[in-house]
């Protein structure tokens, strides 16, 4: 029967993970991303068991079989995910010479990787956290000394809160409100005030086309703006619609200009504020301000009741993608001929011009985005790339570049 021990901080435990990770690095690095150092071992100054918890981390699940077999080849055995997703739990290998150690792979967007690092970051940064677990761990450790179920429940609580805290922490870092920046704000009030925008010609007839029939229905508006698709939502007969916004000043406008609707201000990078759940989830060209898509993903899941739809639009990925802004090949006479596609494989920050300068999107490839509403239970059942009508690029020339690159990519996905 195993004993937990909680041992005061050894400075070697640091070294013993680097000689474990050096040992594994070289025969998994053409496959892996990195070797990650978590658990209590991995915060200076903390008590801790004396082994070493580590999580190799790959890019997607595709990686997980080849990376498993040459694993195997290492003598280390698959346990399966010990009943948390996205961590594999491995056992066996080369254990002489080294520190008892627990492996882990984990792929890039997983949960369970998140709030490991996540915990691991705030205790590092908080010494009075620190000492507050190390202070809860000698306790437990003397009570439940051969239940590690039990030892592990006594930290549950405490270890969620600083995970929250931290999660909180980080999209404050993460997000930015761009829309209460006053030179920003009435520039966009200008330009969405041109009937002429593509927005108005292009991206919304595509957004209410994906819509069910509302009558009745529960709507939450994400990024919800001046409100104009929610009074849009009620006027087709939604019969509950919450709109979402981080801006101060846009939710200003919205409960001026519409009535029974309700607004709360909230980051769309963290929804675990909203209380009620939904039969539609909308989103209008905000999905690319948010950094983890997945997260996203996971929490309108949570939002939606079973059968209910996630609608969004977004700038198209195309548009998304050069890091440097986009560009076309234009000929004599400025016109132009075709985009100028690069780095859409490098997905991730993009800082542009738009208003003003600064402004900080995220570019996801395709494959990205549909794997992540497929990760978390949605069946994507329409996708639109909205192009101008022959009537307007004659109207308005400059639309037809919409012919050679889309301005927008929408999506209608159902939570089975």
């Amino acid at each position: 029967m195993r004993t937990i021990i909680v041992e005061p901080y050894s400075p070697a435990w640091p070294d013993e993970f680097e000689k474990i990770r050096a040992y594994l690095w070289p025969h998994i690095s053409d496959i892996a991303l990195d070797i990650v150092h978590t658990g209590s071992t991995s915060v200076p100054g903390l008590a801790a068991k004396p082994i070493i918890d580590f999580n190799i981390t790959i890019e997607s699940y595709e990686m997980f079989p080849k990376l498993a077999e040459r694993l195997r080849k290492l003598g280390y055995e698959h346990e399966g995910d010990g009943d948390i997703p996205t961590r594999e739990r491995f056992k066996g290998g080369k254990r002489d010479g080294f520190m008892e150690y627990h492996m882990y792979v984990c792929p890039q967007n997983s949960l369970e990787l998140e709030r490991q690092i996540l915990f691991r970051d705030y205790l590092r940064g908080h010494d009075d956290a620190r000492d507050e677990y190390a202070a809860l761990k000698q306790p437990l450790a003397e009570k439940h000394r051969h239940d590690i179920d039990a030892y592990i429940e006594g930290k549950h609580e405490f270890i969620m809160i600083i995970v929250n805290l931290a999660r909180k922490q980080c999209l404050m870092e993460q997000t930015q409100n761009i829309y209460d920046n006053p030179v920003f704000f009435d520039g966009y009030r200008k330009l969405r005030g041109n009937p002429d925008n593509a927005n108005l010609l292009e991206e919304k007839p595509a957004l209410f086309s994906l819509a069910p029939n509302l009558v009745g229905k529960s709507v939450l508006d994400l990024g919800c703006g001046y409100g104009e698709n929610c009074a849009e939502f009620k006027r087709l007969g939604a019969n509950k619609i919450t709109g979402v916004d981080i801006s101060e000043k846009m939710l200003a406008i919205a409960e001026t200009e519409t009535s029974g609707i309700e607004y709360i201000r909230a980051d769309m990078s963290d929804l675990s504020s909203i209380p009620c759940r939904y039969d539609i989830v909308f989103s209008s060209l905000a999905v690319h301000y948010i950094l983890d898509f997945y997260r996203l993903c996971a929490q309108v899941a949570g939002l939606l009741y079973d059968g209910g739809y996630f609608i969004f639009s977004q700038e198209h990925p195309l548009t998304t993608a050069p890091l440097k802004g986009v560009s076309w090949t234009k000929d004599e006479t400025s016109h132009q001929m075709y985009y100028n596609l690069s780095d859409y494989a490098r997905s991730g920050r993009r800082e542009t011009t738009w208003i003003v300068d600064g402004v900080v999107k995220y570019h996801r490839t395709f494959s990205e985005i549909v794997n992540a509403l497929t990760s978390y239970g949605f069946v994507v059942e329409k996708i639109l790339e909205p192009i101008p009508d022959e009537a307007t690029i004659k109207r308005l020339p400059s639309f037809e570049s919409a012919l050679h690159k889309p301005n927008f990519l929408l999506i209608r996905a159902r939570k089975e």
